[in-house]
């Protein structure tokens, strides 16, 4: 029996929803994502689930996306491919019920769109956010920042391969909305939802949707939308090419070293 990479607890009115890949540092690869659309999808239906908190299991929220299984046949299959990412996170931006993420260890790259689009992040002081070690794309992660930290301060952590900041610092950034010692997060999330959860279901629906309003008046849907044109484009510089070429010939974490290394 394949093991399931989605786990779901209940606690009253609240939905644990955990990703369960911590061999692979839950990682994103299409069963967890499929898994990941079923469970919300079974738990929206759910009335006497108020509030989700979305977490990782083990050493880390998820660092992203599966890098050595995708691949780019075409730009336009490639654009198709990142779109269908995008429209996950927007699935997940605009669920009906609040979705709390609480992040302990590392939330890189793709996992940090699907932290962009929860309601509330809720982190660990010691939490490590950051973008891809090796720059492989671009315009899709870092679009997902700029609304939260900053257009400066997302170009800053964007242009800037491999680049981290703690938990503490995502919060004064803007990335999450408070944090907690590592001993604390779990108590101190469950209570955050415990409160929300409180309102009843109707109106915490209406709430969330007036400020998914705001956003998309912003421009927020419109910008993300672009990312998959940006990055199917920008997967076709001889930049790109080279990365992929370093990676299949020493391997991803060789790669890396060889990227670190590099004198300019």
């Amino acid at each position: 029996m394949e093991k399931k990479t989605v786990l779901v607890e209940r606690k009253g009115r609240i939905a644990y929803v955990i990703l369960n890949r911590p061999e692979k540092l839950n990682a994103l690869n299409s069963q967890l994502l499929q898994e990941l659309d079923s469970e919300l999808s079974d738990i929206e239906k759910d009335d006497e689930i108020s509030v989700v908190i979305l977490k990782g299991n083990g050493r880390a929220f998820s660092v992203g996306y599966d890098v050595g299984k995708y691949s780019y046949p075409t730009v336009t299959q490639d654009r198709d491919n990142l779109e269908e990412f995008t429209r996950r996170w927007l699935r997940v931006w605009e669920y009906p019920k609040p979705i709390i993420a609480q992040v302990q260890g590392y939330a890189l790259a793709g996992g940090t769109q699907l932290l962009a689009s929860c309601d509330i992040v809720v982190t660990s002081e010691d939490a490590v956010f950051g973008f891809p070690s090796l720059p492989l794309g671009g315009g899709f992660v870092g679009l997902y920042w700029g609304w939260h930290v900053g257009y400066q301060r997302a170009k800053l952590l964007d242009l800037t391969a491999g680049s981290r900041i703690s938990g503490k610092e995502a919060t004064e950034y803007g990335f999450a909305a408070c944090c907690f010692s590592a001993d604390e997060i779990e108590e101190k999330t469950l209570e955050i939802a415990r409160r929300i959860a409180k309102t009843p279901l109707d109106i915490l629906k209406l709430k969330k949707k007036a400020h998914n309003r705001i956003m998309e008046l912003q421009g927020f849907r419109t910008g993300v939308m672009y990312g998959p044109e940006q990055d199917a484009i920008i997967h076709t510089a001889d930049g790109i090419k080279l990365m992929r070429s370093k990676i299949d010939e020493l391997g991803l974490k060789a790669a890396i070293q060889w990227f670190n290394e590099q004198e300019v």
